[in-house]
């Protein structure tokens, strides 16, 4: 491995939890015909009781958990082109804990303070560089929501990664 650091290690991979002494996570059953478009997004479960990404015009209190990467396996959508839709699977929901997100690539995260709020995002365009589900550090009206009993754990990285708690 020849990575080097010059200033200061990434913080993490989106969707990882970050604590694993701290968290809880259940298992859930993820429903092919909606995946996830990535680790670290807000998903809630449908009326069949699937667990799925957010769909936009969603409140904060739709939000049941975050859908986090296990290790080791692939992605939703890789999952689903394997074993085609139609057909579901287990997956992990993040209920309480510690977990690394994704600011969108282009933000630096390095400006966020311990104790920030999270937003969660609830409707998309143009202007919003994270999918359904994903989460910023400032608010955007109409576009996201404060995910209640969740804070920034302090600055995040130069790709937009941070660490997030969730009901600690």
């Amino acid at each position: 491995m020849n990575n080097v650091f010059l200033y200061r290690m990434p913080v993490g991979i989106a969707g990882a939890v970050s604590r694993p002494q701290d968290l809880t996570v259940e298992p859930v059953v993820l429903k092919s015909d909606n995946a996830f478009a990535a680790y670290g997004l807000a998903g809630k479960y449908d009326d069949d009781g699937f667990f799925v990404p957010l769909a936009d015009g969603d409140t904060a209190d739709k939000v049941k958990g975050i859908y986090v990467r296990p290790y080791p396996t692939t992605s939703q959508p890789d999952m689903v082109r394997q074993v085609g839709s139609g057909k579901n699977f287990p997956g992990d929901a993040m209920k309480r804990g510690y977990v690394t997100v994704n600011l969108g690539s282009d933000f630096d995260a390095r400006t966020i303070k311990k104790g920030d709020p999270v937003y969660v995002v609830v409707s998309t365009d143009e202007s919003i560089k994270v999918p359904l589900g994903g989460f910023m550090s400032t608010s955007v009206s109409g576009k996201n929501v404060v995910l209640t009993n969740a804070e920034f754990t302090g600055a995040g990285d130069a790709n937009g990664n941070a660490e997030i708690s969730w009901k600690i």
